[in-house]
């Protein structure tokens, strides 16, 4: 029975190495990492010998939790700030926040180059969002807008970015939990 509890472990380690790079690829990743993992868990029963009974713990389910959602603030937030820096008024961050969510959608099923084109449609749609939100702004002039609109895109990217280390913090984690019991 030993030879099972390795296999999940395992299989485990594979599919979280794969949910982390869906991650770069604007999936949901970690959630899937998390939600397979819960999975497992609630399948303990069915696998593991007699002694042990659990392969991850609730505390450690919870850590990732959190880090999940850090991981969602800091993405959420990146083209917002970046169009900030940019001299953005509120319109136009609400503007990349809201351009680029369909922008990253957009570029997955349009940009068929995987990878890049959830990027790039992600910071093409973050761009945009900021200049459509800035030019609702009265007053504003077309040439005004390109400064917010670079900084909304290169936000999504940071974003994008920093959103790595959080799913492979969640990996580690909990790989390391279902291989040391």
């Amino acid at each position: 029975m030993e030879y099972l509890l390795f296999l999940v472990a395992f299989m485990f380690a594979l599919v979280g190495l794969v949910c982390v790079a869906l991650v770069v690829v604007g999936l949901p990743g970690i959630w899937m990492m998390i939600l397979f993992a819960v999975v497992i868990e609630l399948a303990d029963s069915l696998y593991l010998p007699a002694g042990r009974t659990k392969t991850f713990s609730w505390w450690i389910l919870g850590v990732c939790l959190a880090l999940a959602l850090a991981a969602e603030v800091v993405e959420l937030l990146a083209s917002a700030a970046g169009a900030k820096v940019g001299g953005a008024s509120r319109r136009g961050m609400l503007g990349s926040l809201v351009g680029a969510v369909i922008g990253a959608i957009g570029g997955t099923v349009l940009i068929l180059i995987p990878v890049v084109g959830s990027i790039l449609g992600a910071m093409l749609g973050a761009a945009l969002g900021a200049i459509i939100g800035e030019m609702t702004t009265p007053g504003m002039q077309l040439r005004a807008v390109w400064r917010p609109a670079s900084g909304a895109a290169a936000g999504r990217l940071a974003g994008t970015l920093g959103k790595i280390p959080f799913a492979i913090m969640v990996w580690l984690l909990l790989t390391v939990a279902a291989f040391w019991p």
